[in-house]
């Protein structure tokens, strides 16, 4: 027992600043342990090696077992399109919201197509994410909240769900922490290769996901809380730079329709999705309380620092970097939802990895008896419990309703989808087993394409109701009574049954399949 409790401490000792940093005074008071030396402690190293391989063994677990949901075949489908198909999707469609990842797994594709292999670049851009926040939160607020924020991100239940997911988000955060990296370098070296690295990690941040250019912009107010003369001219020089490279993506915010960026999310910032972004960042129920904790603390103990001497002053400016981060993206997308709702939890994820930052600031302002790093070890431990429910929490099963099509359909037979842009997850299961598979006519145009609809069927059908022996129809999120939720359904509905009668109706997970046949 004794000796469980000396390796307690142990553990608990490395997220505590040394001996030697601590006083009688209040914490806050005191300068943090940013300024520290090049040199990363051999502790440290070892403790971030074993967070990241955590971080990685929780990413990499169950990477395949759950089907591809309604974005995931999305994902597929662009980076299976052809040049100039792609190219019209990016400049029409949402390829152009997440370029850069388009474009790897354009190039990924070629070498496998399982569940697993599709998701596996962004579950090794969540693990490479580990390391590098710590990297980042050394320059912020010091090595040992550098050890915290590596250790909240490694058991975030939120990151380590989108790096199971193939999308674009984790990528895009880990660009953004390069961005903020050669940021403060910039800042405070003056280097032309660290602003040029910024330059080019901004804008591959804001071709990974539009969103991140709000982190772009805290960076650059934070430099009106520097006690320092700011770099002005070569900071806003760049930032040009970075907006004339952006903009022919960025385009197409002006080129759409707003209805078409709302889509049916339309979320506005009312408090209840602001209670639910909250629970995104720091978890439900008794982490969120764990997590404020530290946030009020960590802000507390930034705004403090803002009484130091000026030899301490930049101490001030990167804790406020770190705080404009978590803050500012949150407070502009609410602030543009009042007109166009796109307050999106996911969208402003990239306010994560601050948030963890200001929460190992706040464990650090807390010494008295490892408070601090005990509230951040009961978080970390309280998470795992959301990342394995998250592993059983079922989703689309696009892979179930499309294999109990191949097992019973013949040549021939017809298959509506609806809605037509939900029709890659059904193109995805069916293409992995198309040896296996009867050709069916599918009325829902391809994604982003042309093709035959249901007005097609229905001309079809009307001039040759024998012509198809069965005829399928997939229809995403609705229960049986599918025709009296979308007045598009009613007229096929109402065909098929005068044709063929009262179908079978089998339900999956976010799916229902109607079987009609003579």
């Amino acid at each position: 027992m004794a000796r469980r409790c000396l390796i307690s401490s142990a553990k608990l000792n490395l997220f505590m600043p040394p001996a030697s940093e601590r006083s009688a005074v209040p914490f806050a008071s005191q300068p943090s342990d940013v300024c520290t030396p090049d040199v990363t402690p051999r502790g440290d190293i070892l403790v971030l090696a074993l967070l990241t391989l955590a971080g990685a063994g929780l990413r990499l677990f169950h990477l395949g077992a759950k089907g591809l949901w309604q974005d995931e075949p999305a994902t597929v489908a662009i980076a299976r399109m052809s040049w100039p198909h792609f190219v019209r999707v990016w400049w029409y469609g949402e390829a152009s919201f997440q370029s850069v990842y388009f474009l790897l797994m354009r190039g990924w594709m070629h070498l496998g197509s399982s569940e697993a292999w599709i998701r596996l670049p962004a579950a090794l851009f969540g693990i490479a994410a580990i390391p590098l926040i710590y990297l980042v939160a050394r320059k912020l607020v010091g090595s040992r909240p550098a050890l915290a924020s590596a250790a909240l991100l490694a058991f975030s239940s939120t990151h380590v769900s989108y790096s199971q997911e193939a999308r674009t988000y984790t990528m895009t955060i880990l660009l953004v922490l390069l961005s903020s990296w050669f940021f403060v370098q910039a800042v405070e070296q003056g280097r032309e290769r660290d602003w040029i690295a910024w330059t080019i990690f901004s804008v591959l941040a804001v071709y990974g996901h539009y969103f991140a250019s709000l982190v772009m912009v805290a960076q650059a107010c934070s430099l009106f809380l520097s006690k320092k003369p700011a770099p002005w001219k070569r900071m806003v020089l760049h930032a040009l730079v970075i907006l004339a490279m952006a903009m022919p993506g960025m385009t197409y915010v002006f080129r759409t329709s707003p209805e078409f960026l709302t889509g049916a999310l339309n979320v506005k910032p009312t408090p209840k999705q602001l209670l639910h972004l909250a629970l995104f960042l720091g978890g439900s129920g008794e982490k969120l309380v764990l997590a404020t904790i530290l946030w009020v603390v960590g802000v507390r103990a930034i705004w403090r620092e803002r009484l130091g001497r000026a030899e301490t002053s930049e101490i001030f400016w990167r804790g406020m970097l770190v705080l404009l981060w978590a803050v500012l993206p949150i407070f502009l997308v609410a602030l543009v939802s009042l007109h166009y709702p796109v307050f999106v939890q996911r969208y402003m994820i990239f306010s994560l990895p601050a948030a963890m930052m200001l929460a190992g600031r706040g464990m650090s302002a807390l010494p008295k008896r490892n408070l601090g790093p005990w509230l951040v070890v009961l978080l970390c431990a309280a998470s795992m419990v959301n990342i394995v429910l998250g592993y059983k929490k079922p989703r689309e099963d696009w892979r179930g309703a499309t294999d109990a099509i191949i097992r019973s359909a013949a040549p021939g037979d017809a298959l509506l989808i609806y809605p037509f842009y939900a029709r890659p997850g059904f193109d995805y299961y069916y293409d992995l087993r198309r040896e296996n598979a009867p050709a069916l006519r599918v009325f829902a145009p391809p994604f982003y394409g042309f093709g035959e609809d249901d007005k097609s069927f229905l001309r079809a059908l009307s001039s040759n109701p024998a012509q198809f022996r069965h005829v399928w129809v997939m229809v995403r999120q609705a229960g049986p009574d599918w025709d009296d939720q979308r007045g598009e359904h009613r007229a096929v509905a109402a065909q098929l049954q005068a044709v063929f009668g009262t179908p079978v109706t089998r339900q999956f997970q976010d799916l229902t399949l109607l079987e009609f046949g003579h």
